[in-house]
């Protein structure tokens, strides 16, 4: 069975898939009226997200066929309440001589909550990840989001550093 992780056919088969899901995302961005930049720069995200990380966890095309729907309704979901939390607390931020000791109190309870409901998603998506992957590729979903974010950084910092250089 090592023999055929290894294969020379088992790679080919891995990048072909990986540019194939890269050229259908890119397809869906470019074949779509233009929109502001910003959805479009995180549609390329996206894209590259999916690629770096199919390639990272070393997913078969099964295995990608059945994890990415399931991510992306994690991330969307996680996404969802991060944006929630984010909201509040810039309300916090502009109100915050204005606020009372009880809206305060409020306020961070409702925080808290969805730091709960993020762990909560994070667990039942942990478990819906293992029925479609191995446990050796579900750890590593979350260090190699974590790598993904961090090189998209790099990039973005080296790319602002050339701007400034001309």
């Amino acid at each position: 069975m090592k023999f055929l992780q290894n294969s020379t056919i088992n790679k080919m088969m891995r990048k072909t898939f990986i540019f194939l899901v890269l050229s259908i995302f890119t397809a869906s961005v470019f074949g779509q009226p233009p929109q502001n930049d910003k959805h479009e720069d995180f549609e390329i995200y996206k894209a590259k997200r999916v690629s770096y990380m199919t390639e990272k966890l070393q997913l078969t095309p099964d295995e990608a066929q059945k994890f990415w729907p399931l991510y992306n309704e994690f991330d969307k979901k996680r996404a969802d309440c991060h944006w929630t939390r984010k909201r509040m607390e810039d309300e916090i931020r502009q109100q915050y001589d204005q606020l009372t000791e009880k809206d305060f109190k409020k306020m961070n309870s409702e925080i808290v909550q969805l730091y709960i409901q993020e762990a909560n998603l994070l667990k039942e998506y942990n478990d819906k990840f293992l029925t479609v992957l191995p446990a050796r590729k579900v750890i590593l979903v979350g260090p190699t989001e974590n790598e993904f974010r961090f090189q998209m950084i790099r990039e973005y910092r080296q790319k602002r550093r050339d701007e400034n250089k001309q």
